[in-house]
């Protein structure tokens, strides 16, 4: 299960709506609860696609940032608990390239933007080398 604000939420969808026809991504940073498989995201930090040839369908973020992120999670007790980016023009779901570069214990939210609109948005996490859609939480 993951647990998130509204207004993060609606953070990620202007995101990804102001970085279209390209795949925005970034940092789901808060708590996780590793007995119940479940994470509470209390920020988010978008970084570059670092992914410039093939931007409106593939994402990467570079180890710079991933360190950058996870020191900042660090300095505030903190953790990455996941990770965002959209999909311009496809469904709200996982690729093969999501699957291949996915980790464990992780929540990984994908916002489907058609048109420059963000018109629905999943999380899931991975499990047993499968992607496994979690019910998420908005709360205010």
């Amino acid at each position: 299960m993951l647990t998130i604000k509204k207004q993060l939420i609606q953070q990620i969808k202007k995101q990804a709506e102001e970085g279209y026809p390209y795949e925005i991504c970034g940092f789901l940073i808060g708590k996780q609860d590793y007995e119940k498989n479940s994470r509470e995201v209390f920020e988010i930090i978008q970084v570059e696609n670092q992914n410039k040839e093939r931007a409106n369908d593939r994402f990467d973020i570079s180890p710079k940032d991933y360190m950058r992120v996870e020191n900042y999670a660090d300095s505030k007790g903190l953790q990455i608990v996941g990770i965002y980016h959209s999909h311009p023009d496809h469904p709200d779901r996982p690729s093969q390239t999501d699957l291949l570069y996915a980790l464990e214990d992780m929540s990984y939210i994908i916002v489907s933007v058609q048109n420059a609109r963000a018109v629905s948005y999943r999380s899931f996490f991975l499990e047993e080398g499968k992607f496994e859609e979690e019910v998420v939480v908005e709360n205010d």
